[in-house]
């Protein structure tokens, strides 16, 4: 039987992570798997722009498969994010199959058009899966990840200033860090025009508020000086009751790149992480395989690879 969720249940939430954390754990020993608390919060009290539907399989009154719907409003109200998870023991049996069929009940309820997912290999059987359904990858990633603390130290890049803060943007640069973070989205590359976001000051602060319930937030920022331009960004995610850190985006804007804005960048953030958060063990982060001065960037840091994450789609027409 296949029903959604009370989430505010929290025998029956506890079920749900249960699911999620011991298949991940039984496929990727070395995945970054969010928080009881992150997952509480999200789907309890969540964001502006968009809302979340769990499901669960059941079997004699045991959770043993899970989805997650992320149905999002504005300019992606066509788009369903989709997650399936299924406990090791009981696969093979058909239950990732109902769970996507329930799944796509609902997104057909909410007249979305398109499914999105991520997928990572190992295993090469949940991309197997996804094709199957009919999704096509249209974007890899590499997971990677590294021990902390790391070695470096912070240093200066001639003509431009790092600039630091925590959880909330200042005032004063939150206009030139929307235009950033919307000039980021343009250039990630396997993203067509349909799947962007429009960040907006409004929308940076209602992911702050929504964001600070699991996470500290750390942001570096790289200003020239002469201009007082902002012409990058790096930002870190600490989960509470985490031992991770999570590397989010690095962006340069290219006009200002080939000066190792990115790594003073990186090294600032992760300067602060050690200093302000030492209980941190290991840090991850995703990079497009084909971007080399990121892919060089992180190997000196000392990041290893663990996953191939591949994002896939699928298209259904009215």
């Amino acid at each position: 039987m296949i029903a959604p969720v009370d989430v505010h249940d929290d025998t029956a939430l506890k079920a749900w992570y249960a699911v999620e954390a011991a298949s991940m754990a039984f496929d990727r020993p070395y995945a970054s798997h969010r928080t009881f608390e992150a997952l509480a919060n999200s789907v309890r009290t969540p964001h502006d722009h968009g809302r979340r539907v769990l499901l669960a399989a059941k079997e004699q009154g045991e959770t043993i498969g899970i989805a997650e719907l992320d149905l999002p409003e504005e300019e992606r109200s066509h788009v369903v994010e989709l997650g399936i998870h299924v406990l090791p023991v009981h696969r093979w049996r058909g239950v990732g199959t109902e769970l996507w069929r329930a799944a796509d009940d609902v997104r057909r309820t909410n007249g979305r058009t398109l499914t999105t997912a991520e997928v990572t290999i190992p295993p090469k059987s949940s991309l197997a899966f996804a094709r199957a359904l009919g999704f096509k990858s249209v974007r890899r990633e590499d997971h990677l990840a590294a021990d902390l603390p790391l070695p470096h130290k912070p240093f200066n890049v001639l003509g431009y200033e790092i600039l630091m803060w925590e959880d909330r943007t200042p005032e004063d640069l939150l206009a030139q860090f929307v235009g950033l973070r919307n000039q980021m989205g343009k250039e990630m590359p396997g993203k067509s025009e349909q799947d962007m976001i429009a960040h907006t000051a409004d929308r940076i602060r209602s992911a702050e508020k929504s964001t600070a319930r699991s996470y500290d937030r750390i942001t570096a920022a790289a200003r020239e000086i002469l201009t007082g331009e902002l012409v990058g960004y790096s930002v870190i995610f600490l989960a509470h009751g985490s031992d991770e850190a999570i590397q989010d985006d690095t962006f340069v804007k290219a006009a200002h790149r080939g000066h190792k804005l990115g790594l003073a960048l990186k090294v600032a953030t992760l300067a602060a992480v050690q200093r302000d958060h030492p209980e941190r063990t290991s840090i991850h982060t995703w990079t497009d395989p084909s971007n080399d001065v990121m892919q060089r960037i992180n190997k000196q840091f000392g990041f290893r690879k663990i996953e191939l994450m591949h994002e896939v789609q699928r298209t259904d027409r009215w």
